[in-house]
This record gives structure tokens, C-alpha cells and sequence, in this order.
């Protein structure tokens, strides 16, 4: 087993850069700008090296949410690559955007990006959910740079939303350009407390939240429609009083952009709702739109590398990464052992 770390066998310098070489800014970037072309390929390039990364990240955890991790990656992508201003290097900066991720299992995509963003080393990625690390398997606001909230039951976080977006508001003008972005699961919105959230922050005309449905249809157990659906979503949130903004292929960077640009032009007192058409498990076959996965990681580092060759095969030979970072990346992968003793001592049902 090749016990090397992520950084020295694998350049990622050498295979993309943010967008943006300050994120402190934003840039706007339209369709009939000249830069527009290398946005979407720069950000699509990101979205496969989440994939691909995550991939190995859960691997060696031996844990994870696949599915929910593949769904939300382009979402992702534009957000730190394009929408959000943020400072990695000052986690703590006092006119950054605020990023919740409220369906908190779906965690692993977002530590790949933090890592990749420079909020921490890449290495720590091959640590993910082990006892120690910085990288729980729900995020821990007082262990992981970057993490606005600590996550775990669904539905809690968008009501945190509303009070850090109401907090901001009554802060002006100072905090006026601040917006917070939280990404909500479809199945999260069968919680009671997501539409009080909702409500709220109709209520109290808060304009700078953005509530970013991941609409991959299925959850944990089954097929969100068939559990508990939640149709016609649009209509219901309008009906709570937001400016809802419709994406049909939320995995299209191209119409994600455009979305998030239509939504800064829409501070007219109404919060602002995202639904994002996702895919359960976008780019891995066997995981598309599969309940198996919504949970499982892959078992072996043979079964990740299958997956990391069908991620290559899908974009990354298209997008001008080289195979060699498949073979590099599948060889690193190796299953982690707690970073430090059990400190529960072993109860022997026999004694």
C-alpha cells in the first residue's frame, strides 16, 4: 500500500486555480463577456475534481453520503468559485458571504471543496470521520475552518439561516452586500421547521437569504414524492412570499451562473429560493438516483477506482485532465484506522 499524502503525489496547481484570484470580490461574469467561457470551464473543472476527491475522501473513511455529496457538487462549484465572497486565509472575515450546508450528511463534498478553496490541507481530506480528525461526519463548527454551523438533525439550520440573515440586516449599511446562502435537501423540506424558517424570513422581508433547494429526488428510504411529497414546491414557496428561481439542470454550471447572477438583481424584500433539479449520485451509474447509496461508501479502494475511471471517462478526459491523476489518485486510496486509541474500553457480553 502507497502511503504517500495527497499533496506529494498529486499537483493539483498543475490541474486548476480558482476563478477568482481574489474570492473576496465579486466579478461579474455574463454570457457575452469574454471571460464567461473560461468561468464554466474553470468551474466545471472544479465540480470533477470534487467528485473525484470526495470519491477518495470517502473511501478511506470508510463512511459517507455519496449520493447527496454528487447531487450538490455543481452547486458547490459556483458558489465558492463564482457567487460567495469569502477569505480562506480569515475564515473569520466580517463582510464574507455565509455558506450554511443544512442537509449536513452531504458534508464530504463540502470539506473537498474548503480543502480545495485552501481553508485546510488537502491531506486532512484522507482523515475524514476518523476519531481526531478535523473532519467529522457531520460538520463541527469548533473543529473545521470553514464551517458556519454545526450540523446533524435536518431541518435545524435553516432557522439559524433566518436569524444570521435578520442579525445582518439590522447591521446596515455596513452588512447590506452580505448575503447567506443554505443549501436545503428536498426530503429536509418535509420538516416542519423548514417552512417555519420559511415563513420567518418572508415575515421579516430579509431579501439577503438564499435557500437552495437540492431537488435529487430521493432520500434515505426512498423516493422523496412517495415518502412525503413536497410538489409543487415553487408554488408553495411563492405562496410563502419568496422570489423563487427555477434551475432545471442543476448540474449545468452554465444556467447555475446565470441563476445566482438573476438572484443579486433581486433585493426587492422577498427572500430568495433556488430549486435546483438534481440528480442522487450525478456521474456514478450504479448511483444515480439509487436509495442504496444515499449513505454507503464505496468498500474497497478497487470499487473507488472504478468510480474515479467513470468520472474520468465522463469529464475529465474531456476537460484536459490527464489520466495519470486517476492512477495517482487510485493508488493513494487506502481504508484510515482511528487516528488515536478507542477510549471506550470493550465490554465482553459474555462476562
Amino acid at each position: 500500500m502507497d502511503t504517500k499524502k495527497f499533496s506529494e503525489r498529486i499537483r493539483l496547481s498543475e490541474l486548476w486555480q480558482p476563478w477568482r484570484s481574489d474570492t473576496r470580490n465579486f466579478y461579474d461574469s455574463l454570457s457575452f463577456h469574454k471571460d464567461y467561457q473560461d468561468l464554466l470551464d474553470n468551474t466545471e473543472t472544479l465540480a470533477y475534481l470534487i467528485r473525484s476527491i470526495t470519491t477518495y475522501e470517502m473511501t478511506c473513511g470508510s463512511l459517507g453520503h455519496p449520493g447527496g455529496s454528487m447531487s450538490e457538487t455543481e452547486i458547490l462549484s459556483v458558489l465558492f468559485n463564482y457567487a460567495a465572497r469569502f477569505d480562506a486565509n480569515d475564515p473569520d472575515w466580517d463582510k464574507r458571504d455565509v455558506i450554511y450546508l443544512s442537509k449536513c450528511h452531504a458534508c464530504p463534498a463540502l470539506y473537498t471543496v474548503l480543502a480545495l478553496f485552501g481553508y485546510f490541507s488537502i491531506d486532512e481530506l484522507k482523515y475524514y470521520g476518523q476519531w481526531g480528525s478535523i473532519l467529522e461526519s457531520h460538520p463541527d463548527m469548533s473543529k473545521t475552518p470553514g464551517i458556519e454551523i454545526s450540523g446533524g438533525s435536518l431541518g435545524q439550520i435553516p432557522g439559524v439561516a433566518v436569524g444570521r440573515a435578520l442579525a445582518m440586516s439590522m447591521k446596515s449599511p455596513d452588512n447590506a452586500g452580505r448575503t447567506v446562502y443554505t443549501i436545503i435537501g428536498d426530503g429536509e423540506c418535509q420538516e416542519g421547521s423548514v417552512w417555519e424558517a420559511f415563513m420567518a424570513a418572508s415575515q421579516y422581508r430579509l431579501d439577503n437569504i438564499v435557500f437552495i433547494i437540492d431537488y435529487n429526488k430521493v432520500q434515505a428510504k426512498g423516493f422523496v414524492d412517495h415518502d412525503m411529497s413536497i410538489d409543487p414546491l415553487d408554488e408553495k414557496l411563492r405562496a410563502f412570499g419568496h422570489n423563487v428561481f427555477i434551475v432545471h439542470n442543476g448540474h449545468d454550471v452554465s444556467e447555475l451562473i446565470d441563476t445566482f447572477n438573476k438572484a443579486r438583481t433581486s433585493r426587492t424584500g422577498k427572500p430568495i429560493s433556488i430549486i435546483a433539479n438534481t440528480i442522487k449520485g450525478k456521474k456514478i451509474n450504479e448511483a444515480c438516483f439509487n436509495m442504496n447509496w444515499h449513505t454507503s461508501a464505496p468498500k474497497t479502494a478497487e470499487v473507488a477506482a472504478k468510480w474515479l475511471e467513470e468520472l474520468w471517462h465522463q469529464d475529465g478526459r474531456r476537460l484536459g485532465i490527464p489520466h495519470s491523476f486517476v492512477e495517482d489518485l487510485s493508488s493513494i486510496i487506502e481504508k484510515v484506522p482511528p487516528i488515536h486509541d478507542n477510549p471506550d474500553a470493550f465490554l465482553d457480553s459474555q462476562a
